[in-house]
């Protein structure tokens, strides 16, 4: 696998799944639980799934953005489109009319992943530009 490439084991490729998982929770969830309400998969509503959801997206972005910024581009702009995902989230959450809580949340989880998609193209850019910041395998 190539370095640059955005698939593997790459923090901003989780962290982009991880959010377009939320952003699909977000607004299939409504949908899915009302349409088959027999499934038994009404525990994908209780509320500790969806904060395990944000908070393991937090956490996978706060990491590799943190560290594409300070080891990689300098660049600010992920680490502002973050902060804006996560404030859409927020907002969401405290909304009392669903539909405004369900496309600003599934809105931020886009965001978030639009975040990391701008990280991982400031790091390849900063590799291209600065080759030695590559984390090349020495074992192949």
């Amino acid at each position: 696998m190539k370095n640059h490439q955005f698939i593997g084991s790459n923090m901003d490729f989780i962290g982009f799944s991880v959010s377009l998982l939320c952003a699909v929770h977000c607004i299939a969830l409504p949908i899915f639980l009302s349409i088959v309400p027999l499934t038994g998969l009404q525990f994908l509503d209780h509320i500790w799934i969806e904060y395990s959801i944000i908070l393991a997206s937090f956490i996978i972005a706060s990491y590799a953005l943190i560290h594409g910024y300070y080891k990689h581009h300098q660049k600010p702009l992920a680490m502002t489109v973050v902060v804006v995902g996560f404030i859409l989230i927020v907002t969401g959450h405290f909304l009392q009319d669903e539909w405004k809580e369900i496309m600003l949340t599934s809105s931020g989880g886009v965001v978030i992943a639009i975040a990391h998609l701008l990280n991982w193209k400031h790091i390849k850019q900063a590799n291209t530009m600065f080759p030695e910041c590559l984390d090349q395998d020495k074992s192949k």
